[in-house]
């Protein structure tokens, strides 16, 4: 397997990592749990909250590394 998430970009290495378990999905767990991708507030709230926890960071540099982060991930990246 060993894509990632096209959403947050987690590691996707077993079928229960993928979104619904379903393999054919390109997106995580946390960010489509039914296998439908969640809105983009739903999925940047949620990765906040995991930077915060993980990296000890305030809320205001987990936002900040978070929208950083979402620029480059293809299911957010900003049309040119």
């Amino acid at each position: 397997m060993g894509r990632e998430c096209l959403s947050c970009g987690m590691p996707m290495t077993i079928k229960g990592d993928h979104g619904a378990g379903d393999l054919s999905c390109a997106y995580c767990r946390f960010c489509a749990p039914s296998g439908t991708l969640k809105s983009r507030g739903e999925v940047r709230a949620g990765w906040i909250d995991f930077v915060m926890r993980a990296q000890c960071l305030t809320r205001e540099e987990a936002e900040k590394k978070v929208d950083t982060a979402m620029q480059d991930m293809p299911a957010w990246k900003r049309q040119a």
